[in-house]
């Protein structure tokens, strides 16, 4: 039975007794109930009587995704081992669309059973080679698989493309293009020297350099910045209404000439965002190799963080003291005073002892800093976004224009983290629901026909941008 007529089937009710044929609701899926599913299962589910649609949630965790269905009547869980390659299609083959927020790993798995039984699929992750590959797949079938459609990627897609086509249609000409995005933590929650806490997998944050060099272009000049040296050449950005920031460079910004068709552009550059004075700590921790997780070591009962960080620094005894062992990480490493002041305040000078005796470096240090940067109950983050773009007027002008976003979440469920992943995915279902939007293929959402739409939904949610223009 091919997938149109099989959508068909599961959505006609035969009453008993009866002549009388109801459609049942379309079914949305959603594989995945983590943490950055939170705000997408909560927009579906207001909307999924009024649109007439069902949603069925799935997670490792039935207790999880009990809790985010709510009760709701329109919607369903279920127990979902990921691995489990034939309960998953099946799940698959009954849905109308699909949402994976599932591990980046899994979505070439997952694209495939989207293909074999024409399901379309949408995801915030970052599109791989492997689903690529599958694009003729996906458009033989019939469907869109929706890649990078979360914060970043996805909403920095949406914002920069709306407004390059926007200069382009003006007849200007795009000369440079800087685009930086952090989760961070909201200045009236931020109170610790490093203005950060964690919004999203730890793992990710503590490895953050660790991917390999950086690419982009400056000034005219392809650049590769090798990893010892990231956090070391930062940008420093003003954002209206959030302060000052530092900008480190994401692993290859190159690839966007080509993806937002910026051909020739003198300057394109992709980073995160941090506090102001982060990349100096951070640079510190780096470049003794704390973060490293390509070794294992065992430490002895009772090891300090002090001694832990003095086997990193070398130069100095087990038994050095904090100043001994401060002194020998700034030669170390070239750490400035208020880098080093920040590795005192996570207390790698200090005696309280390591808890993890077994594991790599990354591991570590991860559990210190999951306590020293943890989000408290209380707590809110924030995110922030900003483009800056270089252009030339159809009169010969030099300009700039600035685009900006800010948004401090709800609560700890409802981080701004998964308000801006959650939001744009479940937009995206309805108006691929509503018959609003068609697409097959492996696509990015960088066309109008999406951002369009996706980016005055956001608008509504109260997820908006801020413009500035002004000369060079």
């Amino acid at each position: 039975m091919d997938k149109s007529r099989a959508s068909l089937f599961q959505r006609v009710r035969f009453t008993a007794c009866s002549t009388e044929i109801r459609l049942m609701p379309k079914r949305v899926l959603i594989l995945g109930a983590g943490r950055s599913s939170s705000s997408l299962i909560r927009h579906l589910l207001d909307h999924a009587s009024g649109e007439d649609f069902e949603v069925r949630i799935g997670d490792l965790d039935l207790d999880l995704a009990k809790r985010k269905a709510g009760g709701n009547p329109m919607s369903s869980v279920f127990a979902l081992d990921a691995e489990d390659a034939g309960a998953r299609r099946e799940e698959i083959a009954r849905a109308d669309l699909v949402v994976s927020m599932l591990p980046a790993f899994l979505h070439p798995e997952v694209a495939r059973d989207a293909i074999a039984t024409r399901t379309p699929l949408i995801t915030p992750s970052y599109l791989s080679p492997e689903i690529a590959a599958m694009d003729a797949e996906a458009k033989a079938a019939g469907i869109p698989i929706l890649n990078e459609l979360g914060l970043d990627p996805g909403i920095d897609h949406l914002s920069a493309m709306q407004v390059i086509d926007r200069l382009r249609d003006e007849g200007c000409t795009l000369t440079g293009f800087e685009s930086y995005t952090g989760g961070l933590v909201a200045p009236e929650s931020d109170n610790n020297p490093w203005h950060y806490k964690f919004t999203w997998n730890p793992r990710n944050v503590v490895l953050a350099g660790q991917g390999g060099s950086a690419t982009f272009r400056e000034g005219g000049l392809n650049r590769v910045l090798p990893p010892h040296r990231l956090f070391g050449e930062v940008t420093s950005i003003e954002v209206p209404g959030a302060g000052r920031f530092e900008g480190y460079a994401n692993r290859d910004s190159l690839a966007y000439e080509q993806i937002y068709g910026l051909n020739g552009i003198s300057t394109l550059v992709r980073g995160t965002l941090r506090g102001d004075g982060f990349c100096g700590g951070w640079d510190a921790i780096f470049q003794l190799g704390m973060n490293r997780d390509d070794a294992r070591i065992e430490l002895p009962a009772g090891t300090t963080w002090r001694r832990f960080t003095a086997g990193f620094a070398g130069g100095v005894s087990g038994e050095a003291d904090a100043s001994a062992v401060r002194v020998a990480v700034a030669r170390a490493t070239g750490a400035d005073g208020k880098a080093l002041d920040l590795l005192e305040w996570l207390g790698l000078f200090g005696d309280e002892p390591v808890k993890r005796l077994k594991g790599s470096p990354c591991e570590i240090l991860q559990d210190l800093l999951e306590a020293k940067w943890a989000l408290a109950h209380d707590d809110l983050d924030m995110i922030v976004m900003w483009h800056r773009f270089r252009y030339r007027t159809a009169a010969g002008e030099e300009r700039v224009r600035t685009s900006h976003l800010v948004h401090i979440g709800e609560d700890d469920t409802h981080t701004a983290m998964s308000l801006t992943v959650g939001l744009p995915l479940a937009l995206a279902a309805r108006i691929w629901l509503r018959g609003e939007w068609s697409g097959t293929g492996v696509l990015l959402p960088t066309g109008s026909e999406l951002y369009t739409p996706l980016l005055a939904g956001l608008d509504n949610e109260g997820i908006s941008f801020e413009e500035m223009d002004g000369a060079a």
